[in-house]
């Protein structure tokens, strides 16, 4: 009992020293996304649509992306994911940590169900979103998104750094091998 509450008041004590404006979310490794998501999928964005809920009280964006390969489990050759924030009219609403997309990006992303709608969520927020960019010599990269007002903590409250990027061929290999360990055998159909 004593430890928790250590754990908790050196939690506190971290995020009371943040910058305000700042979002602090709990550090995930690569493991742990691919356990708790359904389905890793490589992808292009062929939509991006803002809209406020039904009760009026928070824009979310509605993705779809065209499925181009799956590395852990399985998927449609088309998803639809939801996250928070977006810009309808003169209203822009942006959450912090959570994913951003623009129509034409490709996209490394780790997919869970979403209890509250029929779309996909990405799993662990922006720690789940890698863009993908090709380098000068041609090697695609998966690009981290996590944006410089999100802060990374583990468990016992310390400070743990974003990760970064790597070439997109050995991080697919190293999570498809992630996904045979764990037997993964979901389906987002």
């Amino acid at each position: 009992m004593q430890r928790k509450i250590a754990t908790l008041a050196v939690l506190a004590l971290a995020l009371s020293v943040l910058p305000v404006g700042a979002s602090t979310f709990l550090a995930m490794s690569d493991e742990q996304l691919v356990t708790q998501s359904t389905a890793v999928v490589r992808g292009t964005v062929v939509s991006v649509d803002s809209f406020w809920n039904a009760s009026h009280t928070l824009i979310v964006t509605e993705v779809v992306l065209e499925v181009e390969n799956t590395v852990v489990g399985e998927a449609p050759k088309f998803v639809t994911l939801r996250t928070a924030g977006g810009t309808v009219g003169d209203y822009t609403i942006e959450a912090h940590g959570f994913p951003t997309f623009q129509q034409g990006e490709r996209s490394l992303l780790f997919l869970s169900k979403d209890i509250a709608s029929p779309a996909l969520r990405v799993t662990g927020y922006q720690l789940g979103h890698y863009r993908i960019v090709t380098n000068s010599n041609g090697v695609d990269i998966a690009v981290p998104t996590l944006d410089h007002n999100v802060r990374l903590l583990s468990v016992d409250g310390t400070s743990v750094e974003s990760p970064k990027a790597r070439p997109l061929a050995l991080f697919e290999a190293s999570l498809r091998e992630q996904g045979r360990k764990l037997q993964r055998t979901e389906d987002l159909r």
